[in-house]
């Protein structure tokens, strides 16, 4: 763990982990920054507001993701980040999410409630409205659509439990209790991770 000294970090807010916080970022109240061992990066200038999540994912027992976001980027409250990248100067509006191998460009504006799925790559000076969703295209490019059907259509090609856990099953409760599992041994692993304690304030 690495706190620049001029970072803030509130006093209820978590930093835990294999976590670098640059030079004046501001980590806000209930806020949690936390690697499940890939690296979790904020750059110079970073704004984290109140109870939002940024963490990495996997690791020892599914792909790993670190996540990174980049210099005087804000995220908004209750946003959520795992195992993805942040350009510059973007703005991610309240309780927006990011998921694992998704890219978001320099200068992108995410509005509040909207989803970046997996593996999706958001171009520079994009725009992903108010509760919309973007999603991975067939090309490698991307959808950025209100239109749920379809999102659903190209989620199932992005296939998320593949890219998350390497995870392949017809049955979806199967499925869903090996992910479960997977993550069950993770938890197991926490004593053994060296993760270090909570911050409180890294700035006394």
């Amino acid at each position: 763990m690495l706190i620049a000294g001029s970072a803030r970090i509130a006093p209820t807010a978590s930093v835990v982990g294999n976590v670098v916080v640059g030079e004046g970022c501001v980590v806000d109240y209930g806020a949690v920054i936390a690697s499940s061992g890939p690296p979790v990066t904020l750059a110079d200038g970073v704004v984290v507001m109140a109870n939002a999540i940024i963490r990495s994912v996997g690791g020892a027992h599914r792909p790993a993701f670190s996540t990174v976001v980049g210099p005087d980027s804000l995220i908004g409250p209750g946003a959520t980040l795992a195992g993805c990248e942040i350009g510059s100067a973007v703005y991610i509006a309240t309780q927006a999410m990011v998921f694992h191998g998704a890219r978001v460009g320099d200068g992108t504006r995410l509005g509040a409630g909207c989803i970046v799925h997996t593996g999706t790559n958001v171009p520079e000076r994009s725009r992903v409205g108010m509760r919309q969703i973007a999603v991975r295209a067939d090309d490698g490019g991307v959808v950025i659509t209100s239109d749920l059907t379809l999102a659903r259509a190209q989620l199932a090609r992005a296939d998320f439990f593949d890219r998350a856990f390497n995870l392949a099953d017809d049955d979806l409760v199967v499925l869903h209790r090996r992910s479960v599992e997977i993550l069950r041994q993770e938890a197991a692993d926490w004593d053994d991770m060296n993760l270090g304690p909570s911050i409180s304030n890294a700035t006394e």
